[in-house]
Order: C-alpha cells, then sequence, then structure tokens
C-alpha cells in the first residue's frame, strides 16, 4: 500500500437517508434520491465539517451519494470526482427488497452471506471480494487525483466506506462487519506511520441512533 498512502487527511461521509434506507431495503445500486431526512443529514454533514479544509470531494456515481456530496463541496467550493468503484455492493435479486423479505424467501444464503460475505454470492449480485477490489481501486484513483498534503472527502455508502476504511487503516477486511457508519455520518482519518488511524467521527442531530 505504500504508494498508496499519499494524503494527509481523510473524511469518509456515507450519503443520506432514502426511504428505501427506512424501509430497511437493501438498495445496493439501485438508485433512489435523498428523502427529505437525508437532505437535512447532508445539510448536517457538511456543516460539521465546516471546520475542514477540504480540497476534493470524491463520490460513488449513485445519486444519493452524489447529492451528499454536492451540498459539502458547495460549502467548501472543492470540485467533486466522480467514481463508480465507490459504489455500493450490488445485491441482486435482494435488491428493493426488505430485510424481513429475503429473510423470510432466503433464510439459509441470508444467514450463509451474514456469516462470510466474501465467498458468498447473492444471485444476480457480487460478493464482498468484489467490492472489496473495487474499492481499493477507487482508493488508487483518489491517490492518483490527490496531493500530499489535500484533505480529501469521499462520500459514499455503507458497505463500500466500510471496507475502505479497512483497508486505510490495515484492519482485515474480514472484519468490515466491525464498523457502524450512519447515514450522514464522517469519520476522520489522519495518518498515523504507515496506515491511517480514526481521529474522530462525527454526526448531526438527525443521524442514525
Amino acid at each position: 500500500m505504500g504508494t498508496m498512502m499519499t494524503l494527509g487527511k481523510v473524511i469518509l461521509v456515507r450519503h443520506g437517508e432514502t426511504d428505501w434506507n427506512q424501509e430497511r431495503r437493501f438498495q445496493g445500486q439501485s438508485d433512489p434520491e435523498l428523502n427529505e431526512n437525508g437532505e437535512i443529514q447532508a445539510q448536517e454533514a457538511a456543516a460539521l465539517l465546516s471546520g475542514e479544509n477540504i480540497d476534493l470531494v470524491f463520490s460513488s456515481d449513485m445519486i444519493r451519494a452524489r447529492a451528499t456530496a454536492a451540498v459539502i463541496a458547495g460549502l467548501h467550493h472543492a470540485p467533486v470526482i466522480i467514481d463508480s468503484s465507490l459504489r455500493e455492493m450490488n445485491f441482486g435479486d435482494w435488491e428493493g427488497r426488505t430485510f424481513a423479505d429475503v429473510k423470510n424467501r432466503y433464510p439459509e444464503l441470508l444467514n450463509k452471506w451474514l456469516e462470510n460475505s466474501f465467498e458468498t454470492r447473492i444471485p444476480g449480485g457480487e460478493t464482498a471480494e468484489e467490492v472489496n477490489s473495487r474499492v481499493i481501486k477507487a482508493w488508487a484513483n483518489i491517490s492518483a487525483a490527490a496531493s500530499e498534503r489535500d484533505t480529501v472527502a469521499v462520500v459514499a455508502h455503507g458497505g463500500s466506506l466500510r471496507l475502505l476504511l479497512c483497508h486505510l487503516t490495515g484492519i482485515d477486511s474480514s472484519r468490515h462487519w466491525d464498523f457502524i457508519i450512519g447515514h450522514g455520518e464522517a469519520v476522520v482519518l489522519i495518518k498515523n506511520g504507515g496506515a491511517y488511524s480514526i481521529q474522530l467521527s462525527m454526526k448531526g442531530e438527525t443521524g442514525d441512533a
């Protein structure tokens, strides 16, 4: 990872809420917009980061991420770079279904996926290993576009951000479920030797409990 670990500060931001999030539907690479609460969360995230000097904002190409990124970038007058490698996992046949419905229809597969998402493929979807490869590619793109002293914000999704957090901190990617990043939450990482460490996380009043 040596040549990729070049940035001063990295801020990971999860997009604001959508109706599908509220309804506990598998969202993946489907593309619903932010709901009213999600728009507020995007504004709160931008306000929380007002003290940071953000040079570049990188975003998934999903509309919920782009809308959140636009609010943050607007406050900092920073350019937004879109990278589809930051997309959420493709949940295939599960997309649009509620967690309860998936649990009822695919109980064995759901349990297997929760135990080992790296080797378990949802029909028509991706494994976590494939998502992890995408995320590492995205980080290489980010490192190439930014300079050594830049502070960058990366606006993406719960799954892709958890894997990126593992990659940057040197934590085994199989432990990605250990991290919970709420809607509109910002996790600030600073360089600590050969890897990054979490400096703090911030979320607004409407963030997930």
